[in-house]
């Protein structure tokens, strides 16, 4: 059920559009929030020369595979274990961990790839999140519906064609 006192893997809760709208909203409200994260880590290491230059040295690699070894067990410990997956704030902790983890790889690696590709692939992303974000909003259509898919699919392409215009 929606309070997650249902069996491991249990969406009976989710048969209602309502509660369905709701959880889809939050869980886009959260990716919106890891998506800034992500971007400010970004621009923070494609902006800042003396950061950029410090994670293509030899001395700043250990610390990439130090997150990726951080991301790997916050990963595993939220999609293995139920018990850290859905007790709060413990679930929140470990998500702020993977996102900050994932931000950190995401900022290393564009370190070394023009800004230009990085942007046009952190706006396409940004704009298909808020829209469906905006979309879970309203109450007439079902996002779980063929009109829904259909605004992703259609919104995405937008977005890339957008950008593809100006680039």
């Amino acid at each position: 059920n929606a309070q997650g006192g249902g069996q491991w893997g249990d969406f009976t809760g989710l048969e209602s559009k309502e509660i369905r709208r709701v959880f889809i909203r939050k869980v886009y409200i959260i990716l919106m929030i890891q998506l800034s994260i992500t971007f400010g880590f970004i621009a923070l290491f494609h902006f800042t020369p003396p950061i950029r230059e410090y994670v293509q040295s030899q001395n700043g690699r250990w610390l990439y595979f130090a997150s990726y070894g951080v991301f790997l067990v916050t990963y595993f410990a939220l999609v293995c274990s139920q018990r850290a997956a859905r007790r709060f704030p413990l679930n929140l902790i470990l998500l702020g961990i993977l996102t900050l983890s994932m931000s950190y790889m995401m900022g290393m690696i564009s370190a070394y790839y023009k800004i230009e590709s990085i942007l046009i692939a952190v706006g396409i992303t940004t704009v298909v999140c808020l829209g469906v974000t905006l979309f879970s909003f309203q109450t007439k259509y079902d996002f779980t519906s063929c009109f829904g898919v259909l605004f992703v699919m259609s919104l995405a392409l937008l977005a890339f064609g957008i950008v593809c215009a100006f680039t």
